[in-house]
């Protein structure tokens, strides 16, 4: 968006204190807060210094890196380090995790590993959180929960160290500040005596209130801590200027209905018969896009998400536009729970490696169905965990020397290895990777025609570029895909920590909270009581969680929103409303 400097604005930029911008989705909080950025750095910086940007999750980290290459000058754009929390905390650990007892080099636990160890933990009664820092302290494994909780300990304990990083980053902005965690404000906080602290707020999108330590008062603590200067820019909306999205989506919030149609909002009414349904989801992609393309021309149309307040929505959503073999797929992506899909993905990447000589098949086969329990693992659930115990038990006996029984998972999978052993790959990762997992997908075990088909999503999480980009690297260097997995680790570590700036063009699905932070040209908001209910929780009326959450969602539009609701069981949310 263009700045038009005001006065409110005139006075953020003046301002050599700590500073507090609340306002609403699209009210310029951003473009404001570079704006500052970019007078800080105009005003000289030392070597080494940068102004920080931190938020706490990568699509708004992708958000304001996409802003700031519009915004700023290319010359500058070097000045401004734009980061997650998290990636911002593992620079703290990596450098001075040393100085809480822990080795000096410091290895990742990604979040679907951590998975596959901690429900088998706890499913044993033992405390995972004691674990978790026993891995820390004695073998250098950092779990992402540990972050916070650790670069905190040692911003409190080290007046040098937090000198240190207030000098390198004489600026920090910390962006949707309301969902901050108490350990990440507290860090930013210890931060604040020696640097200017910039936070940008709008309380009526936390969402996050569920989760430990993030709290409704946060503005509170900030004004009462910092005693900033307060500049509120509610009112003001440069997302979706030419519409009354944002109207709409306050008038859910307050639960005061106009009675009247709002501009760029419709409805689109499905009947419950899952046939019927599935239709009205794929048709209303087209409306959706045809009602925003009027609203944005002359400009074009990038994008469009439809968002379900529940994963078995998303999956509901997604089955409906691949379609029943009848029905053209309509292409999209799909961002939901991804740790049994990685872990899937490593085992497709170990069978795309070399396999060992015959005489140590066994050990081969071992490898391959421990890989395979720690899929089950991270899924959890009684009859998940069975299985991957199976499969460990299985693992265990290959190790001693015992053959698997005939016609079981093990044997079937030690048929696959062996084909693979002769099998000659391409050299063209994707193509690779597919025949693969088709070896897998045909091994008639029914558990690893599951990991092939959760591994099938793995394209759908925007990874295959990183990950094949790994792959041909080994492939040119050594001849084959030796060390496939170690390239897959790495590449989704990367994507863990420093990714932010994820492709958002074409059709995404995904739940509401997923979609915070992100911008799309359409929305589409599916309210389904079996899949999708916009009254996902028990609370009493007038819902005011359900009707943030629900404003998260309108809000994410920058033309055009439909509704997709239940015919015959519509949403309280929307009973006044005429769309």
């Amino acid at each position: 968006m263009a700045l038009v400097i005001c006065a409110q604005r005139q006075s953020i930029l003046d301002e050599a204190g700590p500073i507090l911008v609340t306002g609403g989705p699209g009210c310029g909080k951003t473009t404001i807060a570079l704006a500052k950025a970019q007078r800080v750095i105009e005003a000289g910086l030392k070597p080494g210094q940068t102004v920080l940007f931190l938020s706490f999750s990568r699509a708004a980290v992708a958000r304001v890196i996409e802003a700031s290459r519009t915004q700023l000058p290319k010359a500058l754009q070097s000045k401004l380090s734009i980061q997650t929390f998290h990636s911002f905390f593992w620079e703290v650990l990596k450098a001075y995790g040393y100085l809480l007892g822990a080795p000096k080099t410091l290895r990742l636990l990604l979040p679907h590993d951590e998975a596959a160890l901690r429900h088998p933990f706890e499913s044993l009664g033992f405390d995972w959180a004691e674990e978790r820092d026993r891995l820390f302290r004695e073998e250098g494994i950092v779990a992402f929960d540990l972050f916070s909780q650790k670069a905190l300990e040692l911003l409190t304990r080290s007046e040098r160290l937090r000198a240190l990083f207030a000098a390198r980053h004489p600026m920090i902005v910390v962006d949707e500040a309301q969902d901050t965690a108490d350990e990440q404000w507290q860090s930013v906080r210890h931060l604040s005596a020696g640097t200017q602290l910039m936070c940008l707020a709008d309380l009526d999108q936390q969402i996050y209130d569920f989760r430990p330590g993030v709290s409704s008062e946060r503005v509170t603590h900030i004004m009462e801590t910092l005693k900033p200067l307060r500049v509120d820019l509610l009112g003001q909306n440069h997302r979706s200027p030419n519409s009354e999205i944002v109207a709409f989506a306050n008038d859910i919030l307050l639960s005061t209905p106009r009675g009247a149609a709002y501009k760029g909002v419709s409805r689109v009414l499905f009947r419950a018969n899952a046939d019927q349904r599935d239709a009205k989801i794929r048709s209303s992609v087209g409306i959706a896009l045809q009602n925003a393309k009027k609203a944005a021309a002359p400009h074009e149309i990038e994008n469009l998400a439809l968002l379900a307040t529940w994963n078995r929505g998303v999956n509901v959503i997604s089955r409906a536009l691949t379609g029943n073999g009848t029905n053209r797929t309509i292409p999209h992506r799909v961002m939901i729970d991804e740790a049994s899909v990685l872990l899937s993905s490593r085992m497709i990447a170990f069978l795309m490696e070399p396999r060992r000589a015959e005489a140590d098949a066994l050990a081969d086969l071992a490898d391959a169905l421990e890989l395979a329990a720690s899929v089950f693992k991270a899924r959890g659930g009684d009859g998940n965990l069975k299985q991957a115990q199976r499969l460990a038990i299985s693992a265990n006996d290959c190790r001693k020397g015992k053959q698997p029984r005939a016609n079981g998972v093990a044997a079937k999978l030690l048929g696959t290895l062996s084909v693979l052993r002769t099998h000659g790959f391409t050299g063209e990762p994707k193509r690779d990777w597919i025949e693969a997992r088709r070896f897998l997908r045909e091994s008639g075990a029914n558990p690893l025609q599951e990991i092939a088909q959760e591994a099938e999503q793995l394209i759908v999480f925007q990874r295959g570029h990183r990950i094949a980009a790994g792959f041909t690297e080994l492939w040119q260097t050594q001849g084959h895909y030796k060390g496939a997995r170690t390239a897959l680790d790495m590449a989704l570590a990367e994507d863990q920590l420093l990714s932010g700036g994820n492709d958002l063009r074409g059709i995404h699905v995904m739940t509401v909270h997923k979609a915070k932070g992100k911008e799309f040209d359409a929305v589409i908001i599916f309210d389904d009581p079996n899949s999708s209910p916009l009254l996902f929780n028990k609370e009493a009326a007038p819902h005011p969680k359900c009707r943030k959450l629900l404003r998260v969602g309108i809000t994410r539009a920058r033309h055009h929103v439909l509704m997709l609701t239940d015919m015959y069981t519509p949403s309280a949310l929307l009973k006044g409303h005429k769309l």
